[in-house]
């Protein structure tokens, strides 16, 4: 068996070890109960990985959702996200989805109306107010541009990506949202996947015959991106400044946290197949230093 064999199997078996270990330990107590409601609830959202049968990497991924206030009624919204077609020309359309709240426990499908109804390999969001004017406003991390949605106070977003200086173009995992800098504006990280693209893709395989899933050791890393604020008017890259710049990095999650209770805010990183990083804020102009 090969290496990459072994190494599948080894996933697969911890994969099943943790599932009973989570039915057995966290077994619900007596009156407990949770039901799926989903199709009561009227969303009818199916996830799209856009796969063409090439066993591209990002098919592998599957996408973030994010629970929101974007109509600030006081109910909380679900935006679900979507990958997007391989295929060229492409099967069919693929975009997020954005269900209001109908205070019943049902919700309505106001992606189009709303102005999301954007056609993107999406894979994580992030929800603040970036530009303080009370509204949940949307960044969402994709495979290519990521996209910047302005809360317009009127149950609809405006693109404003480029207009605001952002829209990495690398394979991004997920972002969040935090004030570094303490200035009274909310700044943004992005944790970045690996250098992969379907002209970059790798062929890899289990039984010399056919194509697999390569595993991320096949591809280089990328370097997360933190990007300041300046006053929610645009936003300026200040990775290297900042000491966060690690091209080693295989980001798909990050967390903001005071990891020391300084009352600055601390970023972590998980890596996939990498080690994962601790940046403590050092309270500077440069902002943050990894430690």
């Amino acid at each position: 068996m090969s290496g990459k064999a072994r190494y599948l199997w080894r996933i697969l078996f911890l994969w099943f070890l943790c599932v009973w270990a989570v039915n057995v330990h966290f077994a619900a107590p007596d009156g407990v109960v949770f039901t799926d409601v989903t199709k009561a609830a009227g969303i009818k959202f199916v996830h799209f990985n856009g796969g063409i049968g090439k066993k591209y990497l990002p098919e592998t991924m599957g996408s973030g959702c994010a629970f929101l206030d974007f109509d600030s009624d006081g109910w909380q919204d679900i935006l679900l996200l979507n990958g997007s077609d391989f295929a060229v020309p492409k099967r069919r359309p693929s975009t997020p989805a954005l269900y209001r709240n109908n205070r019943d426990g049902t919700f309505s499908d106001v992606t189009r109306a709303a102005g999301l109804a954007v056609e993107m390999y999406a894979m994580g969001v992030t929800v603040g107010d970036y530009d303080n004017d009370g509204d949940d406003d949307i960044y969402i991390t994709c495979l290519g541009p990521d996209h910047l949605f302005q809360n317009q106070g009127n149950g609809t977003f405006k693109d404003v990506t480029r207009a605001v200086g952002l829209g990495c173009a690398d394979f991004g995992g997920s972002a969040a949202w935090l004030d570094y800098d303490r200035d009274g504006w909310l700044d943004l990280y992005v944790s970045n996947y690996v250098q992969w693209s379907p002209a970059a893709d790798i062929y890899c395989t289990l039984d010399g015959k056919t194509k697999s899933y390569c595993t991320p050791e096949s591809y280089k890393g990328i370097s997360g991106r933190l990007y300041r604020s300046i006053k929610g008017s645009r936003f300026e890259d200040v990775t290297q400044k900042a000491g966060l710049y690690l091209p080693s990095q295989k980001g798909l999650g990050v967390c903001v946290t005071d990891i020391n209770n300084d009352m600055w805010p601390d970023i972590i990183v998980a890596n996939d197949t990498q080690p994962n990083n601790l940046f403590l804020n050092m309270k500077t102009d440069a902002g943050a230093l990894p430690q």
